[in-house]
């Protein structure tokens, strides 16, 4: 069991509890799904602010912009085109890039106000929840890109994620890994704990193992190498490093992190999964 603060907005003190099992870590005490909405509030929670001009911003962004080939590449190999349906999409960046390979994408996101913009600034079709898309859409692809540690049911959001996809289709899901060398470097400071709004810390066993007890098969595992110095930004951030040093060592540890991942087979920063739906 470890003591996190919640960095990001209220200071607040969590516990990431192992269970006694299977070593699966969660966040507890976990907040009521009513109350969730309070900690992603903020002008600051960058997936959902499509305006902010701070520094850190604006690396996201550029990070961001160079991810959106990366995934559309990887989405690639296991459609050419359709129906893509993205989770949690945000301001809409990756659907608009989709759109503009000749997808059809569709995203669905929780937070009114880049729901909003997604949908004002991209012309997209963006849903409030996965029980407002009509059961007449299917999908060759469901994406998560950092999502599934903020989702308030596991088995639940599986089964709809089964249920949304085609004979065949493929689950993609980004997830922060705890086994990295740069969450064991910051400790309780790393910043993909992300309490309370992380409810969940994976490691790859976790995720395989959630995913084949409920209708998927996982048929790939990939590295994501620049998830390791944005983290690494914001973990320097949050010990109180003045900028110039928060910078440096975020490259510096950025870069252990993914070395060691190649040597030693270690995860990176952050892993994708990739899943192909089993009929039953």
């Amino acid at each position: 069991m470890h003591n996190v603060q919640d960095y990001h907005l209220t200071k607040q003190k969590f516990r990431l509890v192992d269970c006694a099992s299977c070593g699966f870590r969660f966040t507890s005490p976990r907040p009521r799904d009513t109350d969730l909405s309070a900690y992603y509030e903020s002008k600051d929670y960058i997936s959902h602010n499509a305006s902010g001009r701070t520094l850190i911003t604006w690396v996201y962004r550029a990070l961001r912009t160079v991810a959106l080939r990366s995934k559309a590449s990887i989405l690639r190999k296991y459609s050419t085109n359709g129906h893509i349906l993205d989770v949690g999409c945000g301001t809409g960046e990756f659907l608009a890039h989709l759109n503009r390979l000749n997808y059809s994408a569709t995203g669905v996101e929780p937070g009114p106000r880049a729901r909003e913009a997604a949908i004002q600034v991209h012309g997209l079709q963006v849903f409030s929840a996965l029980e407002d898309i009509p059961d007449t859409l299917k999908f060759q692809a469901v994406t998560l890109w950092h999502v599934l540690e903020h989702v308030s049911s596991l088995v639940r959001s599986i089964h709809q994620y089964h249920g949304l996809l085609e004979k065949g289709g493929h689950l993609l899901i980004a997830v922060p890994n705890r086994l990295s060398w740069d969450a064991q470097h910051y400790g309780s400071a790393w910043a993909a704990w992300d309490v309370p709004r992380h409810l969940w810390h994976f490691r790859e066993s976790d995720v395989v193992a959630l995913l084949s007890r409920h209708g998927f098969r996982v048929v790939a595992s990939r590295r994501m190498w620049f998830d390791a110095y944005y983290i690494s930004l914001l973990s320097e951030r949050y010990l109180g490093r003045p900028s110039l040093i928060a910078w440096t060592l975020a490259l510096l540890f950025g870069t252990v992190s993914n070395i060691t991942s190649i040597f030693t087979g270690r995860p990176t920063s952050s892993s994708l999964f990739v899943a192909e739906k089993l009929d039953p």
